[in-house]
């Protein structure tokens, strides 16, 4: 049997989405300064740690293919991410990030590929290179297409949102039923933990039924 992890999508998980009022939009930091974590995300991960799971974060970034931001800005914010989990007493093992767009801006990352969410690849490669059972492995992360990736791994999976009935009616519509929904990363190491000591009798698992009536832990 190979080692265990969960895998951490970032925007929106660790870290807080971010005004680009350049763009006019909502989206992923672009520098190191304007990075920062969730509260209560350093944590959660040395919580994890703690149960014995490494800790991979995997992540779309494609805002290098869109001229968003440089390698060196995307490194700068690793850099910082894993100076802050180190900080709050935790620590990652491994970060893997899908650059690609179709629609890149540069030649180079123009392409449809196979790490890029909603396609398992980075969980794939991730679970070659550790030596990951990936049935035994939790996904979490904000996005359908944290979902459906951890799904076609076969991991267990975890939807993190405060929102209800417009996240439930995303998740049908594309047909991405995770596992269980939880508010934010520190929910989701609660539910991990009673799933990893076997006291998860009274967890419920998600339903969109029960979804559309409040069923966020």
């Amino acid at each position: 049997m190979g080692s265990r992890a969960v895998f951490l999508d970032r925007d929106g998980v660790i870290n807080p989405m971010v005004h680009h009022p350049e763009f006019g939009i909502v989206d992923s930091p672009g520098n190191a300064a304007e990075f920062s974590l969730l509260a209560g995300a350093g944590e959660a991960i040395a919580r994890f740690n703690r149960l014995g799971l490494l800790v991979v974060v995997v992540s779309n970034q494609p805002g290098i293919a869109k001229k968003r931001f440089t390698v060196s800005q995307l490194d700068a914010m690793t850099n910082k991410m894993i100076r802050l989990v180190r900080r709050a007493g935790g620590k990652i093992d491994a970060t893997y990030y899908c650059c690609h767009h179709p629609d890149a801006a540069l030649p180079l990352y123009r392409k449809a590929c196979q790490c890029r969410k909603p396609s398992p690849g980075m969980l794939l490669t991730a679970a070659r290179k550790m030596s990951l059972d990936l049935g035994s492995c939790y996904m979490v992360g904000d996005g359908v297409s944290d979902i459906l990736a951890g799904r076609a791994a076969g991991s267990t999976t975890l939807f993190v949102s405060s929102r209800k009935c417009y996240v439930c009616d995303d998740l049908e519509r594309h047909n991405a039923q995770p596992d269980f929904l939880v508010r934010d990363l520190l929910s989701a190491t609660d539910v991990i933990e009673r799933l990893e000591k076997g006291n998860a009798r009274s967890l419920e698992k998600f339903s969109s039924v029960k979804c559309a009536i409040g069923q966020i832990r």
